[in-house]
């Protein structure tokens, strides 16, 4: 009876070692069996991409093109197929790839409608930068390794890093790396959000407008501004640089790199509007007069006018009109430098704006209010002296007469997007608009800007259609060339004339006299911005933004 019961311990423990060992070889041969798939493909990168750049409308700024990458196996199929695609110059050395037994990728700027070759893989990936680049200056550009070293790119370079991914064609290859003849190949998309981005406050139509209207000054910049929102609708720089040959700007005089609507410079008559409105709201009626001899004499300083032979007696709107410079002096005298630069620092000027991650405009000058009395006081009166600004910032000024007295804050980023449709709004909270002057100031001048394009110094200016009002400037910097200064040129106004929606500005750096080239520029963007909204002259009806085709989430 013992025996038995010792032969059946036995027996049943040389049962559960045989399981135990089977289970482990069944167990060693699913971990080879992983093992061996894994060894048994091979990952080919076709591309990689990173997150769009979007403007307001879902319109894409970058990766508006695609080109196709094409991954051919090492069959006669796939050699065939190149020779169909590429010319005889690349043909030899793609041809001795493949019959190494190595897959290889082929890039094409069209679509392949035909049906593919076995173990052939195409893939459409966008193409970063193409054409004529809208808002290069703005948007910036990324290195060979795909990071952002300027602008919007640098500033939301791990977002948009983030967002993008690389592409794969996936084979089966031996033991030699070599694919396997016969075997299909699979396209594997590893990009995070593929159609995710940032979006910004930018309208591309209206870029492409301004593009084209600064085609027209060689140095300078455009800035049109949205003036209840302070939001830009554009920002051009010139010169420009060509993104596929950045290497012929690197050493150019103009300093192509620089974003001059973010620079600041001597701003001149422009600056007449702040001083106008201080003078308003300290109650100076705009029939306030002064009598232009062709200077103003300050002590043994002799401030001229730009006509010599002097105005005569002009009220506010006249003085505005013909950009006299002593009417401008005696009223900033009479409203003192504390009332001015509070004025000034409350539409925007002295301070540094960011308007997105990366992108900074500068602070300019704004002299301190202690300081401005006596010539300092007179300079800028007339926006001389110690005084730079930014096209951003007078676009600011020019917002808050438009808008009805309020101060904006500029911006250019809107927000982010997963899917290029649904825009998650991560837009940094604005303080509530601060009103810098009241209704009846901001009316007053709108009236007298109207006047000076439709009869005083800025007639060049006037579009086709809608009207305008605004400013020339013709600033002194200072500088000479030989025995002439070097005059920036300077427009600044609204569009259209009765219920604003745009302050552009236009500066052209050494560009002389505001009223010619600044002038006629301002009303070509105009016309274009009229073209967009309602492309039929002969269908009346008001100017208005286009609404947001993202919705916010």
């Amino acid at each position: 009876m013992e025996k038995r019961v010792v032969w059946l311990h036995g027996f049943l423990l040389f049962c559960m070692t045989v399981l135990i060992v089977r289970l482990s070889v069944l167990g060693q041969g699913e971990n080879l069996a992983q093992a061996a798939v894994r060894q048994s493909t091979s990952l080919l990168e076709l591309g990689s991409s990173r997150g769009t750049i979007y403007d307001r409308h879902g319109k894409p700024l970058v990766n508006r093109s695609y080109q196709t990458a094409l991954a051919v196996s090492p069959t006669p199929e796939g050699m065939e197929l190149l020779r169909q695609l590429l010319p005889k110059e690349e043909l030899a050395e793609a041809l001795e790839v493949l019959r190494q037994g190595r897959p290889m990728v082929v890039r094409s700027s069209r679509w392949l409608p035909y049906p593919l070759a076995e173990g052939a893989a195409a893939f459409q990936l966008p193409v970063r930068y193409s054409g004529p680049q809208p808002a290069v200056h703005l948007l910036g550009y990324v290195d060979e390794s795909g990071h952002g070293v300027t602008g919007v790119e640098k500033g939301y370079d791990a977002l948009l890093r983030e967002m993008g991914g690389s592409v794969y064609a996936r084979y089966f290859v031996d033991a030699n790396r070599s694919a396997v003849e016969g075997t299909a190949s699979e396209v594997v998309d590893q990009r995070t959000a593929p159609r995710g981005g940032v979006v910004l406050t930018l309208d591309r139509g209206i870029q492409e407008c301004a593009e084209q209207a600064m085609d027209a000054i060689p140095k300078g910049a455009a800035v049109v501004m949205d003036v209840k929102t302070g939001e830009l609708l554009a920002m051009v720089s010139r010169p420009s640089y060509d993104l596929s040959r950045m290497e012929d700007s690197l050493e150019a005089a103009d300093s192509p790199f620089f974003n001059r609507a973010l620079g600041a410079y001597n701003v001149g008559s422009t600056f007449k509007l702040c001083v106008a409105a201080a003078a308003l709201e300290q109650g100076y009626g705009t029939g306030y007069s002064h009598q232009c001899v062709g200077y103003y004499q300050l002590g043994e300083q002799k401030y001229h006018c730009h006509y010599r032979y002097g105005h005569g007696s002009l009220t506010m709107p006249e003085a505005l009109e013909k950009s006299c410079n002593p009417y401008f002096i005696n009223l900033g005298m009479h409203v003192g430098g504390n009332a001015l630069w509070s004025m000034a620092y409350g539409m925007g000027f002295g301070s540094p704006v960011r308007l997105a991650e990366g992108v900074t405009a500068a602070a300019g000058d704004l002299p301190p209010a202690g300081e401005l009395q006596g010539g300092d006081l007179a300079n800028l009166s007339f926006g001389q002296g110690g005084l730079t600004a930014t096209p951003v910032q007078v676009a600011q000024m020019v917002s808050s007469i438009a808008n009805g007295g309020y101060s904006v804050t500029p911006s250019v980023y809107l927000g982010t997007t997963q899917d290029g449709g649904n825009i998650e709004d991560r837009r940094e909270e604005k303080g509530p608009s601060r009103r810098i002057m009241s209704g009846s100031t901001a009316a007053a001048l709108r009236e007298m800007l109207i006047g000076v394009v439709e009869h005083g110094s800025g007639t060049h200016a006037r579009p086709d259609r809608g009207g305008a009002g605004g400013k020339t400037a013709t600033a002194q910097t200072g500088v000479f060339r030989g025995e002439e200064e070097v005059l920036h040129g300077w427009f600044a106004g609204f569009y259209p004339a009765q219920e604003p929606r745009y302050a552009i500005v236009i500066f052209a750096e050494g560009g002389g006299e505001g009223s010619e080239l600044p002038a006629r520029t301002f009303a070509g963007l105009c016309n274009g911005i009229a073209r967009l909204v309602s492309p039929d002259p002969s269908v009346p009806g008001e100017l208005q933004l286009v609404e947001k085709v993202f919705s916010t989430s």
